[in-house]
């Protein structure tokens, strides 16, 4: 197993530099060494600001826990609107009960106290809150669609409050709070602007700040509000009472904070929650930190939407959210000295990439092991910081070889048959695959055992939509027979070389590239290259790449054109929803498309064809492994195991995958939300994924070699002859050092 010093990266740290078991309120003790990074102001900055650092004292002894808050409360809940602190330092909580009451809590000394409860508004489905003399704010929405800001002690007769931001046209509301110095603070969305609107809730005086296109989070705390720029690490400070800019931050994160995000603000320290814990960072000071990190934490879970997030006069953390059942919830993470810090062994993961599926099966192992540290480092980050695929992947295999590599590898893009011919993976032939795919879990098992298990599979599939075309297509045997419908350019629409490419590489590669051999097949490579030429040639293909469209999402351009679905995700982006793993662990864990549907969208009926791709190849994704010299086989195989549990009809109804489970209809029985489409059944879906018999190659350096030079071949600069010779001198380097 690897030592700490050696990660690429923690799933147990955040991207920040780390200093756990500190608070940035309270009095947490901590021995970890500290870390420095500032944030970077821009020009606009104040130039005599003071320093803020993060307060640290004594040793560490104990750790952060975790309370379920939610438990000891009066009732149960829909919804939290509001998580806030009050003048006298208490937490307050309103929400929406079991009975449709709106009420306002109080927790102090360890008892929640109902302080006001009230009807809900009319028509106010989203935006709540009550104030400490239980005066109600609302927006409200009338049967024009028009929004308005009300406010009074009874919930039928509220008093309307002008605020012209919500009087323009497109206004959508997204946020209201009532602030600990008695406002109220409302953030508007308007075309490309966003407006903040101050309320004083004693006189109702407005005041509005338009600063230009801001996405959430947007924090207000001691007459400033914090706003990042959507999708950056830019960080602006607004004055509350005058609109004017104070400050401006290029904040030292390793990326944007999720657009929902539970955060706060609080002298100077940014605090926020996200998967991987709590994290604070000092605005003008010089320390970052990361605490409350158990991977057994309701924080890691991807079911867990985390929404608001406070910290109370003791130094804790409440963090407010929904569940994977809609449930609203409520949590407290509090230093305990006399807490056990977990001292057993160390799991270490690797993979490329982050993943939905992975990080649901590291948050269940992590919970039924808590004694365990689980590490997960991503080549993907090294990649991002200047290195290249193939350093990744030699700096990888350097560490394997030397006996210092992970114990668990998801094996996406590394070289597979190598790592089998080289018997460096561990058998996983005890890991219980009764009830999935058995073409699909066996690709990589031999006489002697199972050495690597795809727990996803993406299917190559051909399917038309009428039956004039069903008959030609059902008698297609190879790419060639394809390439007359391939060239026809009313039917197909690619965007770029890399867009044609990506979907028919897939199926071929395994031609190209067989299982078990440590060659090139010419003639394989020969076939795909003249096709692929043809069709970038017929039609007109250059190597611009259109965005809107993406590698491979929309090739049917008529009523009754086919689609070469070689290598289509489970998830697609072609509808404009989030289907990135982590947008969905953050915040939409319902938006997902699955295959079936995204194949008969067009047409709300059964298609008249749909069968494997010639060849019946499957791409392989998301297949792990564990290391013979791993001193963590046991924990590694049971991992993989948890990993195969969590293919679960619940799961598939939360996330988006890459692929289809290979347990055998799980993720094929939702409909998304869609009654009118045709049922897994009717598609016969499970017949044709029964018929993939050839797993792609899935080399990631294979695939880029051939690429290179494919795409010299398409924009002319280079004849096929000349193609061929280089990729197979290329392959056969290649090959000599995987020796």
């Amino acid at each position: 197993m690897k030592q700490i010093g050696k990660k690429l990266l923690s799933a147990t740290l955040s991207a920040l530099m780390i200093v756990s078991a500190l608070s940035a309120c309270g009095s947490s003790p901590s021995d970890a060494a500290e870390t420095s990074a500032p944030a970077s102001e821009s020009s606009s900055a104040s130039a005599d600001s003071q320093s803020t650092e993060i307060p640290k004292t004594g040793t560490a002894t104990g750790a952060y826990v975790q309370e379920s808050m939610s438990e000891n409360l009066p009732d149960t809940y829909s919804r939290f609107y509001d998580l806030r602190i009050d003048q006298d330092g208490n937490v307050l909580l309103v929400g929406l009960n079991s009975t449709g009451k709106c009420q306002l809590l109080q927790f102090e000394s360890s008892t929640w106290t109902v302080l006001q409860e009230s009807d809900m508004p009319a028509n106010a489905p989203n935006y709540v809150d009550i104030a400490d003399d239980g005066s109600i704010w609302a927006v409200t929405r009338n049967s024009d669609g028009q929004y308005s800001l009300c406010t009074g002690q009874d919930a039928n007769a509220l008093e309307p409050v002008e605020v012209d931001s919500l009087l323009q046209s497109g206004a959508l509301p997204v946020g209201l709070r009532l602030t600990d110095d008695g406002k109220v603070f409302l953030t508007v969305q308007v075309a490309e602007s966003t407006i903040f609107v101050l309320i004083d809730c004693a006189t109702r005086q407005v005041t509005t700040i338009t600063p230009g296109f801001y996405g959430s989070p947007v924090l207000y705390s001691e007459g400033k509000v914090y706003a990042f720029v959507t999708g950056s690490t830019n960080l602006t400070v607004f004055d509350a009472n005058s609109g004017n800019t104070l400050q401006q931050y290029q904040l030292p994160l390793a990326e944007s904070l999720p657009s929902t995000c539970a955060a706060s603000v609080n002298s100077g320290i940014l605090t926020w929650a996200d998967s991987n814990g709590i994290h604070q960072l000092a605005l003008d000071g010089m320390l970052q930190q990361t605490f409350a990190d158990n991977r057994s934490f309701v924080l890691a879970s991807n079911e867990f939407i985390k929404q608001q997030l406070v910290v109370d006069q003791d130094g804790s953390y409440w963090v407010s959210g929904m569940d994977g059942n809609n449930h609203a919830q409520l949590y407290r993470y509090h230093y305990d000295a006399e807490a056990t810090i977990p001292s057993g062994s160390e799991l270490v993961i690797w993979a490329m990439e982050d993943s939905f599926l992975l990080r649901e099966g590291i948050n269940a192992y992590a919970a039924q092991h808590p004694e365990q540290t689980i590490t997960v480092e991503y080549g993907q980050d090294s990649i991002n910081n200047g290195m290249t695929l193939d350093d990744v992947i030699r700096t990888l295999n350097v560490e394997i070889f030397a006996g210092e590599g992970p114990d668990v590898l998801v094996l996406d893009g590394l070289p597979i048959e190598s790592y089998i011919d080289q018997g460096i993976l561990a058998d996983l032939s005890q890991v219980d695959t009764d009830d999935c795919y058995k073409n699909i879990v066996n690709c990589y098992t031999d006489s002697d055992g199972c050495w690597a298990l795809p727990l996803l599979f993406r299917p190559g599939l051909l399917y038309c939509k009428s039956q004039e075309n069903a008959e030609p297509l059902s008698q297609a045997q190879c790419l060639t027979d394809l390439q007359d419908l391939l060239c026809v350019k009313s039917n197909f629409h690619y965007d770029g070389y890399y867009n044609l490419f990506n979907e028919l590489y897939p199926a071929s590669s395994a031609s190209i590239f067989a299982l078990g051999a440590q060659e090139v097949n010419e003639s394989a490579l020969r076939e795909f290259l003249t096709v692929t030429e043809a069709v970038v040639q017929a039609q007109n293909i250059t190597s611009e790449f259109d965005p809107l469209f993406g590698d491979g999402e929309d090739t049917a351009g008529t009523s009754d054109g086919q689609h070469l679905a070689v290598d289509i995700p489970v998830s697609m982006n072609w509808y404009a929803r989030p289907q990135d793993p982590a947008d969905c662990a953050t915040g939409c864990p319902t938006d997902y498309l699955l295959t079936y549907i995204y194949m008969v969208s067009e047409t709300q009926a059964v298609p008249a064809l749909i069968r494997p791709f010639p060849g019946d190849v499957f791409v392989p994704a998301m297949t792990m492994g564990v290391l013979n010299t791993s001193d963590q086989i046991d924990a590694g195989v049971e991992f993989i195991q948890t990993m195969l549990d969590c293919e679960n009809e619940q799961v598939a109804d939360r996330g988006s995958f890459n692929g289809y489970f290979v347990r055998e209809g799980v993720q094929m029985r939702t409909t998304g939300g869609s009654s009118d489409l045709p049922t897994p059944a009717e598609l016969g879906l499970d017949t044709v994924c029964a018929q993939l018999t050839t797993p792609a190659n899935t080399d990631l350096s294979l695939k880029e070699l051939v690429y290179d030079e494919a795409s010299q071949l398409y924009s002319g600069n280079q004849d096929l002859e000349t193609t061929i010779a280089n990729i197979l001198q290329r392959a056969s380097l290649y090959y000599a050092e995987q020796r």
